[in-house]
């Protein structure tokens, strides 16, 4: 009977949707092959120079603000870090807090007597200085007072298509914890911000009593169009905030200073910082996830435009006369590759794709990228996102076919793309990274 039903039910898949299932395996398992053949070996050189002037400037400063503290590898762990164990588990973003609420931490160290505060009573690093004891009340000894602060963090925060997430990020780019909420459709623009607010409320309260850390400053990164230092965001994928002040709301909440950019080109500094683009002074970072976006770094500089929107590749066209975008636009990369372009065109969630979808969707991203390796000089594209990570091998494969076959000139010729090394850290990352440059250009500025 087992095998009779069995063979029933193969019988009802059919013998072709089986046999195509296996030639998308083996199709995959090339794919796979072929980039990895392809790939060469990262460059591990402890002495090549990050290309972001800025940023590579940090590791020196950190030594200023941390004089226990040598800059190291970020790939390396510190060895006292490494002799014990550690105190809190990074919340990957697969496992979304229930409610908004972040998911508490194993292991997470609490001084005895000590309730974390939460919400809106949760202290702000910074308000008094920690030697100004004159209006505190005399310490009961049965209560054990908050530890002092041990280290500075930025205060991460990723506006994504469909969710908010935070984070705190050491000056060595160092992920300690994180959370996030999904974007409701419905919300109105406050109800957006309250289920922002809620998540960068936890964090702060866990900066001080589980990380014993001070937030220094706030860094954005933002779905565009935004404006300057995202004074104001209207991200396309939600409705509800359009020309939102985001800027002034989150320095309202947090009462620290607070710096903002694009999140593609928010990934491009951690890119370039920690991942794929380390050693490169001329690169692109690409996202393709619930939109496109990119940033471009030309001569260690992350390039800005008038309006801050600079490098926004999602709107190069790669299908004359092809499907409309949200811009306006026929056959913008982002109205063909798109995580909700894919779902409009198919039918079908992008989490769900055809190996002839991710090959597609491939080919597209590498025509895009060819355009801009020919126009500005550049031999290096990384590419992170929620669509292009998870088709994975034959995503990448197809996209370095189609840039290989649309980078002719002696210049260009040779011009790689590459997965984000950073996975899916590198967007806090990159809010981190906007974060931390503020920081240092502020200081310089006060001398």
């Amino acid at each position: 009977m087992i095998r009779r039903g069995a063979a029933y039910r193969v019988s009802r898949l059919g013998t072709d949707t089986v046999r195509r299932v296996a030639d998308d395996g083996d199709r995959a398992a090339d794919d796979l092959s072929s980039l990895v053949e392809r790939t060469p070996a990262p460059d591990l050189d402890d002495d090549a120079p990050g290309p972001l002037t800025l940023l590579n400037r940090m590791r020196a400063e950190s030594q200023d603000q941390q004089p226990d503290q040598r800059p190291l590898d970020p790939l390396q762990r510190p060895a006292e870090q490494a002799e014990r164990p550690p105190r809190v588990r990074t919340i990957p973003l697969s496992e979304p807090p229930t409610g908004g609420d972040a998911v508490p931490r194993e292991g997470a160290a609490r001084p005895e007597g000590v309730t974390p505060l939460s919400g809106r009573d949760a202290p702000v690093p910074g308000d008094r200085p920690a030697d100004d004891r004159s209006s505190e009340p005399e310490a009961d000894p049965d209560v054990a007072a908050p530890p002092s602060p041990r280290q500075d963090v930025v205060l991460a925060v990723d506006i994504g298509g469909t969710k908010f997430a935070a984070g705190l990020v050491t000056v060595r780019g160092e992920l300690i914890d994180r959370a996030r909420v999904e974007v409701s459709r419905t919300a109105l623009p406050d109800g957006h911000f309250d289920s922002l607010a809620g998540i960068i409320d936890d964090l702060t309260a866990r900066a001080r009593t589980q990380h014993r850390a001070r937030i220094r400053a706030v860094g954005v990164g933002s779905a565009g169009p935004v404006t300057t230092n995202v004074e104001m965001v209207s991200p396309v994928n939600i409705p509800a905030w359009r020309e939102f002040p985001l800027r002034a709301r989150l320095q309202e909440l947090t009462r620290v200073p607070v710096y903002g950019d694009l999140d593609a080109k928010a990934l491009a500094l951690a890119e370039g910082w920690l991942g794929a683009a380390q050693g490169h002074a001329n690169f692109c970072a690409m996202t393709v996830s619930t939109g496109v976006g990119g940033g471009i770094v030309l001569d260690g500089e992350l390039l800005d435009g008038a309006s801050g929107n600079a490098g926004h590749i999602g709107h190069v066209i790669v299908e004359p006369g092809g499907h409309r975008c949200g811009c306006g636009a026929q056959g913008c990369l982002e109205a063909e590759a798109s995580g909700l372009a894919i779902e409009s065109i198919t039918g079908r969630p992008a989490t769900e794709p055809t190996y002839e979808l991710m090959q597609h969707t491939g080919a597209l991203v590498g025509r895009a990228a060819s355009t801009v390796c020919n126009a500005l000089d550049l031999s290096l594209v990384v590419v992170g996102g929620s669509v292009a990570l998870g088709f994975a091998a034959t995503f990448f494969h197809s996209a370095q076919v189609a840039l290989d076959e649309h980078v002719r000139l002696p210049y260009s010729r040779g011009a790689r793309i590459t997965p984000s090394r950073l996975a899916d850290s590198g967007p806090l990352i990159g809010a981190g990274a906007v974060g931390w440059r503020g920081v240092r250009r502020a200081r310089r500025i006060a001398g």
